[in-house]
């Protein structure tokens, strides 16, 4: 364990280890978030590495550097090391705005949007609720916590000034984007089938009565039923974050894995 001394004496170590910190934070989806104050979020991240300097243990040797170029490269690698981390875990959360956007198409949404202050644009109506209920269900899991602790794990298994960027990241992100994509279709799956059942119900009711108007029925048909199916849907998509936030960790690890180089 290290004391108060470090930070005076080791100040681009204690840098290194900020910078690290706060890649990961500010990549990550909770404190990431624009309509987060950015004051929070340096304060958040000089909190948490001051106090990470004191607990984790102190090298042996500390890390020197040859000019200040080699040291500017190892501050690109720390600060990428917490932003990849914190990708994984934006990406996965993402999943709730993808599958807004096929349920809001389903259910004729789709051309109404609210402002999303994390991603400073427009988002789909249902996206902006799921991805509410995702926060609120993270929080009361303590994912805050599991996420500090990640940040407080990394420096047990890779050192300050020892992160590595291989090339099989790429092939972890491309996973993560793959997953929160298939996790997103089973979000929206009840309702996209409630949508085909009233399509093809709709075809059959016009073959049977000619007659009708397709669009004074189908329409209004087409969007309680899909409003009705939503809102079932939304004690099963309650329960189903505790598999979205299991595969975020999970992907979380095997990104530090490649990271850390231990796979």
């Amino acid at each position: 364990m290290a004391d108060a001394s470090v930070i005076s004496d080791h100040i681009d170590y204690v840098f290194l280890l900020f910078l690290r910190v706060s890649g990961l934070l500010i990549g990550s989806p909770i404190f990431g978030r624009n309509n987060v104050p950015s004051i929070f979020k340096i304060g958040l991240c000089i909190m948490l590495s001051s106090v990470f300097v004191m607990s984790i243990p102190a090298p042996d040797v500390y890390p020197t550097y040859e000019n200040l170029f080699m040291y500017f490269l190892v501050c690109i690698r720390e600060l990428l090391f917490g932003v990849a981390m914190g990708y994984v875990l934006t990406t996965m959360f993402s999943l709730a705005l993808t599958s807004g956007s096929i349920i809001d198409y389903q259910i004729g949404f789709s051309m109404a949007s609210v402002y999303d202050p994390q991603f400073n644009t427009q988002t789909p109506i249902t996206g902006s609720l799921l991805n509410i209920i995702l926060l609120l269900v993270f929080f009361s899991y303590d994912g805050h916590l599991k996420l500090i602790e990640i940040v407080y794990k990394t420096f047990e298994t890779v050192p300050v000034g020892a992160a590595t960027a291989p090339k099989e990241i790429l092939l972890c992100a491309a996973e993560t984007m793959s997953s929160s994509f298939v996790l997103a279709v089973m979000v929206a799956m009840p309702i996209i089938a409630a949508g085909m059942i009233v399509e093809v119900a709709m075809g059959i009711i016009i073959r049977t009565v000619p007659q009708m108007n397709v669009f004074v029925v189908g329409i209004p048909m087409k969007l309680l039923i899909g409003i009705l199916m939503l809102m079932l849907s939304i004690a099963g998509f309650v329960g189903f974050t505790k598999t979205i936030y299991s595969k975020a960790f999970d992907y979380v690890g095997e990104m530090f894995d490649y990271l850390a180089g231990t796979k």
